[in-house]
């Protein structure tokens, strides 16, 4: 297996990253400046993984400006060839690791419904969905209807951290 490396995003990352993410299916891509808000502003929080200096994944994340006890994975991406691998554990891992050196108490994400493998990968890591008056169950999981706007249900996940 090759030797892969995980570190912080830098600013010139933005742009490969962006790229690396079109490909990135069945993630959302964000549009490149979201990308460059990330390496620019939540270096300390966002990581790349590589391999002899080509990007393989990352995990784009920051913490709460409201409640520095929470943090948030916003994007999550592994090569397609590497999934599986338990690569993508690693990286939110040492995502985790590094929140929980700046005192977070929770790990929080979204994730689409039909994303079943998402799904199953957070379950394994300990996130759970949660649950309030507003969510609805699909296919035995709290989902929050037009979370992210019209049609755009998300399941809400947590896991806390020390």
């Amino acid at each position: 297996m090759t030797d892969f490396r995980i570190r912080n995003v830098i600013e010139e990352d933005f742009m490969k990253i962006s790229q690396f993410g079109e490909k990135c299916s069945p993630m959302i891509n964000e549009r490149e400046a979201i990308y460059h808000i990330f390496t620019k502003f939540f270096k300390n929080t966002s990581l790349v993984l590589e391999d002899n200096k080509n990007i393989k994944g990352f995990l784009i994340g920051f913490i709460s400006q409201e409640n520095n006890e929470n943090a948030y994975i916003h994007l999550l991406c592994i090569e397609k060839d590497l999934r599986k691998q338990n690569i993508a554990a690693k990286l939110v891992k040492e995502f985790i690791n590094i929140v929980c050196s700046l005192k977070c108490k929770k790990v929080f994400l979204v994730c689409k419904p039909s994303n079943k493998t998402a799904i199953n990968f957070y379950h394994k890591m300990g996130f759970l969905s949660l649950h309030s008056d507003e969510t609805v169950i699909i296919d035995d999981i709290n989902v929050f209807k037009d979370y992210d706007g019209p049609a755009e249900d998300k399941i809400v996940f947590c896991r806390s951290v020390k």
